[in-house]
């Protein structure tokens, strides 16, 4: 089995970058995805779903993309507990996003193949 998911939507508010201790970059963008059928009352709901990107992604997303923008995201849900104040301990699921889909033409296309090539030969380590 693989852990892989892919999400096309709208972003619902700008995208705000955080640097930590450990010169780690992390970004979490709030994406509003359209269910592919209709309800009971024969209109479209739609999911609001939280994406965390790191590092590159991070960079990237923050400078290409605002609120209104359509995105694709290729990524993976990233099971784990957090406790709570209260110390209950609560299963969350968390969304990673490991590649980047630009719908929207604000960007030209010469500009993405670079995008592309920055994420292709960044380093990992």
């Amino acid at each position: 089995m693989y852990n892989y998911l892919m999400l096309v939507g709208t972003i619902t508010k700008d995208i705000e970058l955080k640097e930590l201790a450990n010169n780690k970059k992390v970004a979490t963008l709030d994406l509003a995805v359209m269910r592919g059928f209709r309800n009971a009352n024969g209109e479209y709901d739609c999911d609001f779903l939280k994406v965390t990107l790191w590092d590159f992604l991070a960079d990237l997303a923050v400078d290409t993309l605002k609120k209104g923008s359509k995105v694709g995201i290729k990524g993976r849900i990233y099971p784990h507990v957090e406790q709570l104040a209260s110390g209950a301990f609560v299963p969350m699921n968390e969304l990673i996003g490991e590649r980047l889909f630009f719908f929207d033409k604000s960007m030209a296309s010469d500009e993405l193949v670079d995008v592309e090539e920055q994420y292709i030969n960044q380093d990992n380590s």
